[in-house]
């Protein structure tokens, strides 16, 4: 388990194009915790789950010849396509209501906050 929270460096033009530019950072990390397992001698023989809420940003991850909107990317993105296609991860979506990182990354509801810490395992 991984988690960073930042500013993109690009400005993106639609939520899908946000959300597909953070799973590829987020696709870097999954494939470097990859490499690390298999140098400490761990075989992975299935695919790294990438938890995404976007069905869209999945979408073009998975097959981005569908999604003219995102024509402008620099060609470094579709980089997660190739690695998704090559099976090393499998993006799968996560609810938004699910978001167990929302803790780390913005304001909640008390509510929230308890089923987040909950889900973490946080005791107080």
């Amino acid at each position: 388990m991984s988690w960073s929270s930042h500013l993109q460096t690009i400005t993106a033009l639609s939520t899908t194009e946000a959300e597909y530019v953070a799973a590829v950072d987020a696709g870097k990390d999954v494939v470097w915790m990859r490499q690390l397992l298999g140098e400490l001698g761990f075989t992975l023989s299935a695919p790294s789950v990438l938890c995404m809420d976007n069905q869209s940003a999945i979408s073009v991850a998975k097959n981005p010849e569908h999604h003219g909107r995102m024509k402008h990317l620099d060609l470094r993105f579709y980089w997660l396509h190739d690695v998704v296609d090559s099976g090393l991860i499998a993006p799968v979506f996560v609810p938004t209501t699910a978001q167990v990182a929302d803790i780390f990354t913005k304001p909640l509801a008390y509510a929230d906050m308890e089923r987040c810490r909950s889900l973490l395992g946080v005791e107080i």
